[in-house]
């Protein structure tokens, strides 16, 4: 299901009334990208922020032991 929704807007693209977009230009597209990086960092240190927090907030849970 993911392969076809990132390749949806590709195959639209082609049939009537959808225009597929092309870069205006390589600054451009090396500006979108370098944005996409910083996004793509950001979202990784908070999501390792995140982690350790759920992982010290579980290490302070008593044990729990299932019969």
């Amino acid at each position: 299901m993911l392969v076809c929704a990132l390749f949806s807007g590709q195959l639209m693209a082609g049939h009537k009334g959808h225009e597929f977009l092309y870069v205006k230009s390589v600054e451009h597209q090396l500006r979108h990208e370098a944005d996409s990086d910083e996004l793509r960092t950001a979202a990784e240190e908070s999501a390792e922020g995140l982690r350790e927090h759920h992982q010290w907030q579980k290490s302070r849970k008593p044990d729990t032991h299932f019969r």
